[in-house]
């Protein structure tokens, strides 16, 4: 039989063999997510609303955020857990199911840049949203029709909104907040992906489109939005439809009929969960 002393030197040697398994097993997964050189399009799974992440090596962007936390777990997912930098936060429009998660994540990690619609809502949410970007301290740009955002080879030309107030959540709207929604062409090389917000078929009619691999459909499926128009001018090879459980009957039949009529492949966060697609520039696929 062991010795008391004998026991604990065992005990010792076990923690030690223990805690050499774990630092090991945390070294190969900080290997194993090294970021890579191609750029990833993620479209977080986060119920009814939007919430899309882009990046590729360290340069991490995030267009919107969701309803709920569920962007986080987005977040976690894609990004080594060192990393607590988020190049670039923007905010398509002020609506709870856009904003409500962006308010944890700039919590939670360190915001360099706010690219933000200039419009403001009278709601719980936006008021902790605003308060949050203030409190964060970085510069907040309000983009406008033909401006040109980069960060590195990743560029974003917005397409609307037409000029605003520089103000942070001062301009009103009368109508709709989703007319006021910040859209994007995303381009990587030859890679494109149309990013409308939540915008109406009547906006849609006024954007300077180009062909793109990519659209991700506007109002997670309304039948207000994805006109014929829109989709005939940007010819997408794929369609993503970022929606959850909902009463407003999203993604309506109208949308989901013109998508089938134009051959346009369609895939859902309702149905396959995370969304991601890799390119390198020139080639593109579903990971």
């Amino acid at each position: 039989m062991l010795g008391l002393e004998e026991k604990m030197g065992f005990n010792r040697i076990k923690i030690i063999l223990v805690s050499l398994v774990l630092l090991i097993g945390l070294l190969w997964a900080a290997i194993l997510r090294q970021p890579d050189e191609q750029l990833h399009l993620v479209f977080c799974d986060v119920g009814e609303g939007d919430a899309i992440l882009l990046y590729r090596g360290s340069i991490q962007i995030l267009i919107d955020g969701g309803p709920n936390q569920a962007v986080l777990t987005c977040l976690s997912r894609h990004l080594p857990f060192w990393d607590r930098e988020i190049e670039m936060l923007v905010s398509t429009h002020p609506d709870a199911d856009h904003i409500t998660g962006l308010v944890d994540v700039i919590e939670r990690y360190d915001v360099k840049q706010f690219v933000l619609n200039a419009v403001g809502k009278d709601s719980g949410v936006y008021q902790e949203f605003k308060e949050a970007v203030l409190a964060e301290g970085s510069p907040v740009y309000f983009p406008e029709e033909g401006d040109e955002i980069s960060l590195e080879s990743i560029k974003l030309a917005v397409l609307w909104p037409l000029s605003q107030e520089k103000v942070l959540g001062a301009t009103t709207m009368a109508g709709e907040v989703n007319e006021t929604s910040v859209a994007f062409q995303l381009s990587y090389g030859d890679f494109d992906v149309l990013l409308p917000g939540d915008i109406s078929s009547q906006v849609e009619s006024r954007l300077a489109l180009e062909d793109v691999e990519v659209l991700k459909v506007a109002h997670h499926g309304s039948r207000y939005s994805t006109s014929e128009l829109l989709l005939k001018k940007s010819l997408p090879e794929l369609a993503i439809i970022s929606v959850g459980k909902n009463s407003f009957g999203h993604p309506t039949k109208e949308v989901l009929e013109k998508l089938k009529e134009l051959g346009i492949e369609m895939m859902r966060t309702d149905e396959k969960g995370e969304i991601e697609i890799v390119s390198d520039g020139k080639t593109w696929g579903i990971r």
